[in-house]
């Protein structure tokens, strides 16, 4: 239980970080709920699923130790099939360096093709538009 903590507390931070590394400043709260809804979904998905395969593998045999061991094995064989495609998604992450905030100011890196636009500073009023009023 320790080894799967670790490795689920790694992962999912990991994930976190990349979300919000991923986005602009202004969009940091909807990546971290978004996140967190998928993980989430992803979670009673996988249960679901599971659950389904295992009670159709051991369908019959429920009481028999063979059917359980029957459900068990399939449920590991569908998991190594996530783990796999898991796997190849995890490797093919871009690598971005994170992003750092020094004296206010905010650095993107260079390779970010998606860096937001410089703010713009709002418009002074017209004075016709006021005085029509």
């Amino acid at each position: 239980m320790a080894l799967i903590g670790a490795g689920l507390g790694c992962t999912m931070q990991m994930a976190t970080t990349i979300a919000q590394n991923s986005v602009a400043p202004r969009d940091l709260g909807a990546a971290s709920a978004a996140t967190n809804l998928f993980r989430t979904l992803g979670g009673s998905v996988g249960v679901a699923v599971f659950g389904t395969l295992f009670a159709n593998a051991a369908a019959g045999h429920a009481a028999d130790p063979a059917g359980i061991a029957t459900g068990v094995r399939h449920i590991f064989l569908v998991t190594l099939l996530v783990c796999v495609a898991g796997l190849i998604a995890a490797a093919r992450i871009e690598e971005v360096p994170l992003r750092s905030v020094r004296n206010g100011a905010q650095s993107w890196p260079a390779s970010r093709s998606s860096a937001p636009a410089p703010a713009a500073s709002p418009a002074p009023a017209s004075s016709s538009a006021t005085e029509s009023r």
